[in-house]
Formats: structure tokens, C-alpha cells, sequence
């Protein structure tokens, strides 16, 4: 893993972004992409996923190719791979990118392989299950554990009595009542308060539960990737090895990921904020343990009770393909057969999502480098296509 200063890295990627940068890490000229896709069933690459046919599965294939011809073609811009996933069955496994589309983020690992994938805000889902794992096992006693016993500072700036009130769950779902705004700044403005924060403090953790209060905890919804990144910290603090270690062992080995690799932040605690690099057949496989009760080929790798409550909505939203909130997972809103649905995503800073829909058993990930814009176009994409592709066989 390699140390990384994230927020003033995007400044950076922002610059080399609206420049036309990225890197070509071979030094060899890969052929230009193709203008029109075709359609095969994904290989067996014994990592674990059986595959097939979409039409083996209740899709309407022609609108699933109509969908890649827009992506391939750069129509739809920015996606760099899709695969999709229905009864536990790998049907579509399209990866777009080539050594030429390496960019900026790559370098924060030294990634030279172009299937491996920044998740950037994905990551925090992955950390929202490590402590799920770190419950079951005991290391944690509950999620009304207050979220500053988890850590082993004497004394805090700012101090409030509110804090001693703040829970783990207050933290998984964002309402933990400390000043901060991520939102209103761009990322790479020094206006940001997650830029003020990686940039002025090596202990991300300390330097958020130092910050004053300006709500009662449990209250008031607050996007918080430092507060993600804390929670990590917590589960390393907890399980006494790092949290990078206790991924492998506990998440990544059971689920038969053979790549995931790690940013760290100054201190070297993995950044479970936002510095995971996955394949995208493998963020499949994630979406799946949830699909699936937390099992994974036969094991129990999380509680059926932890993948149930990580997907409840806690934190009611009104907002465009989002109804709400729970532990580090987003609730969605789309419709089927005119109706809405439940479904579930990940999601990740230009474009990195997993897409989770259990009644249908379907479960869709995206890959982008939508960094400038666009980012939303998977949910476009999803309503417009991948769910009609199912409306029209049922």
C-alpha cells in the first residue's frame, strides 16, 4: 500500500483530469476500443463465479447489447466496465479499460493492471462490513457501543458531553453530529473541509473527533468520508490487527478476491474511506454476499442480520434515484414494472458502483472515470435499460 494525502491528490487529478492527462503505464500503444459490442458469456476463471447466458436468465438480451453499444461506442461516456450478475450467475463480464486508461489514482498504489479499479466512496460499503464481521465474531459488543470508546486518545479538542453519547451507528449512518461539510466545496478546494482535515492532520480519527459538535448525535444527516475512515480505525483498534490484514482473512480470502489492495492514510491505517481497488468481477461478488443473506458459495462469511440491517433504510432522503441511507450503503429509487422496487447500491466518487436488487436477484456493477461529470449515468442506465431488459421477459 502506498501513504497518500487524498484530497490533495484529487486537486492534482482534477488538473491532469481537465488537461487530457493519463498515463500509459507499458509504454505500448494498445488497438483503439471497438465502436460496436458482441456479446459472449463471461469465462470460467475459477474465482469462485458460476456464468452463463443472459437469456439462459429472464433478460431481454437485445436491450442489454443496445446498452453496451452505447458504452463501447462513447455515446455513453466514461464507463470502463459492466458486469451483471442474476441468480447468482456471472452473465455479463465487460471490462472497457486498457493500460492507456491508467490514471492518476493507479499511481496512489502503483497499479499497473487496468481490471483493478479505484472504488473511491464503494470502499466505505467494504468497511461498513468489516464491522459487521468484527460484531459477529465479538470483537465489538454492539452498535450502541459509544463510537469514542473505540478509541484510545485521553482527551479531545472541543470537548461536549454530546460526545460521550455518539454511537457506532450514529457513525455508520452519518449522523454524528460533528461540525463538517464536505459537500458544499469542491474536493480539491481548500475550502473543503475533508481537504482541511488530510492536509493539516497525519490522525485522520483524532483529528475528526476533535471537531466541535453542532448537533445531537443520531440527528442529522452528514456526508463524512473522514468519519468512514475513523470507523476503520475502530475495527483496527478493535480486532488488534490491521485492518487491511483482517479484510484479507475475513472478507476477501472466504470470498476468493486474490487482488484488493489498500491506500493508506499517513499513519498507515488502510483508508476505508475511500482508497479500496477492486476488479470489477470481484465487486460482484460483494454485491452478491448481500444478495445472498452474507454467504458466498455455501459460507457464512457476515450475519444475514448484519447484510439486512446494513441495507435498512435509517436516514430517509428525497432525492433524485436516492430514497435513503444506512450503514455505509445507499437506498435507491427505482421503479419496476411501474413500481418501485428495493434496491441497494454502493457508490463511489465518478462512477464506481454495485447495484443490488434482491427481489430479482440481480445485482449490476459499473466502473467509470467520470471524475469531471456524468457520474450518474449508471442510474440512467440501470432504469433505461437493465431493468426493462427484465420488465419485457416477465
Amino acid at each position: 500500500m502506498k501513504t497518500a494525502r487524498i484530497t490533495a491528490l484529487l486537486a492534482t487529478a482534477f488538473l491532469i483530469a481537465a488537461c487530457g492527462g493519463g498515463g500509459n503505464a507499458s509504454g505500448s500503444q494498445p488497438p483503439p476500443p471497438p465502436t460496436s459490442f458482441a456479446y459472449s458469456a463471461p469465462q470460467q476463471t475459477g474465482d469462485g463465479w458460476a456464468t452463463g447466458h443472459l437469456d439462459d436468465h429472464g433478460f431481454d438480451s437485445a436491450l442489454i447489447f443496445d446498452m453496451m453499444d452505447e458504452i463501447v461506442s462513447g455515446r455513453v461516456s466514461g464507463i470502463d466496465s459492466v458486469t451483471i450478475v442474476r441468480n447468482g450467475t456471472l452473465l455479463l463480464d465487460v471490462p472497457l479499460r486498457d493500460s492507456s486508461s491508467l490514471d492518476f489514482f493507479d499511481d496512489w498504489i502503483g497499479n499497473t493492471d487496468p481490471l483493478r479499479h479505484i472504488m473511491h466512496s464503494t470502499s466505505k460499503s467494504v468497511t461498513s462490513a468489516l464491522v459487521g464481521i468484527a460484531i459477529d465474531q465479538g470483537y465489538i459488543a454492539s452498535l450502541d457501543t459509544p463510537f469514542y470508546d473505540l478509541f484510545p486518545y485521553g482527551s479531545y479538542d472541543n470537548p461536549d458531553p454530546r460526545k460521550a453519547q455518539m454511537t457506532l451507528e450514529d457513525a455508520l449512518t452519518m449522523r454524528l453530529g460533528l461540525t463538517w461539510d464536505e459537500w458544499s466545496e469542491p474536493y480539491g478546494s481548500a475550502l473543503n473541509d475533508l481537504q482541511i482535515l488530510t492536509v493539516s492532520n497525519d490522525d485522520y480519527a483524532k483529528a475528526l473527533l476533535d471537531l466541535p459538535m453542532e448537533s445531537d448525535p443520531g440527528t442529522t444527516f452528514t456526508y463524512n468520508t473522514a468519519a468512514t475512515i475513523a470507523i476503520g480505525q475502530a475495527v483496527q483498534n478493535s480486532v488488534g490487527v490491521p485492518l487491511d490484514i483482517f479484510a484479507e482473512l475475513n472478507l476477501f480470502q472466504p470470498l476468493q478476491i486474490l487482488q484488493a489492495d489498500w491506500v493508506e492514510t499517513p499513519t498507515g491505517l488502510a483508508n476505508g474511506g475511500s482508497g479500496l481497488f477492486l476488479k470489477p468481477r470481484d465487486m460482484a461478488k460483494f454485491g452478491q454476499l448481500f444478495i445472498s443473506g452474507g454467504v458466498w458459495n455455501g459460507q457464512q462469511i457476515i450475519s444475514s442480520e448484519w447484510t439486512t440491517q446494513s441495507v435498512t433504510r435509517f436516514v430517509g432522503l428525497s432525492w433524485t434515484w436516492t430514497s435513503g441511507y444506512g450503514y455505509q450503503w445507499w437506498v435507491d429509487n427505482f421503479s419496476f414494472e411501474g413500481q418501485p422496487i428495493d434496491s441497494w447500491s454502493t457508490r463511489g466518487y465518478g462512477g464506481q458502483y454495485i447495484f443490488c436488487v434482491p427481489s430479482l436477484e440481480l445485482v449490476v456493477t459499473f466502473t467509470a472515470q467520470n471524475y469531471m461529470g456524468g457520474s450518474d449515468i449508471a442510474f440512467s442506465l440501470m432504469q433505461d435499460y437493465v431493468l426493462p431488459a427484465l420488465e419485457s421477459t416477465t
